[in-house]
């Protein structure tokens, strides 16, 4: 299986196009980065601080689950990890946002 050396909304989305099966993994990815950038707003329920904290622990610990999601889903978890890291740095989150929710909805 060839592993993408770059993580980009397109490379998820071109794998998604060719693989049926890979494309249920790549929703996941996607929908943890949804989560892990959802913007933090006065009075939101704890059940959506907690989906961003937990977004945030699969990204950034060292779990077996996330390894294999990424492998299933045909990209390499280190990648995905600084795409993560990356997009939520980049203080754009939602534009970044919009064009995830776009792939998948």
């Amino acid at each position: 299986m060839s592993i993408p050396t770059n993580v980009s909304i397109e490379s998820l989305y071109d794998l998604s196009e060719k693989d049926g099966e890979k494309s249920l993994y790549i929703a996941v990815i996607i929908q943890a980065l949804l989560d892990v950038t959802k913007p933090k707003q006065k009075n939101e329920s704890n059940e959506i601080e907690l989906q961003r904290d937990q977004a945030h622990a699969w990204f950034f610990t060292s779990t077996k689950d996330f390894e294999t999601i990424c492998h299933y889903a045909g990209v390499e978890p280190k990648k995905v990890r600084t795409f993560a890291y990356e997009v939520i740095q980049s203080g754009d989150t939602e534009n970044v946002r919009r064009k995830f929710s776009s792939l998948i909805y």
